[in-house]
């Protein structure tokens, strides 16, 4: 379980919605709704979902102790990535494309800020960053990629 890992001692402290989805190993399940926008045309041509409003979104976690695989399905556009732990960051790679990011508590959930974007292992002049906030047995997320795009929604967990 790489989350755990992640955040240490401060991963008893996250909203039990978030500490349920990402404390087992396994296959685990979401679905909720997004809104996507597009920051250029770079968002189309990395295939990034297609902007609208209330989109559904459907999650699919498979997670060993450690690594785990996040498919995202954002209406019809699907997206794989695999995530795991390296030298304390979250590493999440697609394809080619490869984030490091540091993780850490904040007052409603989690926060995410990537260190270094690289596709091929050549740097990008790219940020990510990321907020996911426990909301009862739900989260929301609110996701940023510079001169690309942004996604926000809310996710409940499937049985």
């Amino acid at each position: 379980m790489i989350y755990p890992q992640l955040l240490r001692g401060d991963f008893d402290k996250l909203p039990r919605a978030l500490r349920d989805f990402h404390s087992v190993t396994g296959h685990r399940r979401a679905s909720g709704t997004a809104c996507v926008r597009h920051a250029s045309i770079l968002a189309t041509l990395l295939g990034f979902p297609p902007a609208g409003d209330n989109i559904p979104v459907k999650l699919d976690v498979v997670a060993t102790e450690d690594r785990e695989i996040w498919t995202r399905q954002f209406g019809s556009v699907s997206r794989r990535s695999v995530q795991w732990v390296r030298d304390g960051r979250l590493i999440e790679s697609a394809g080619p494309v490869r984030v490091h990011f540091r993780v850490f508590l904040s007052d409603a959930g989690m926060e995410f800020e990537s260190v270094h974007t690289g596709v091929w292992g050549i740097p990008l002049p790219v940020r990510m960053s990321a907020t996911v906030r426990g909301v009862g047995s739900a989260w929301e997320f609110d996701v940023s990629i510079t001169a690309i795009g942004s996604y926000r929604g809310v996710m409940e967990p499937l049985p």
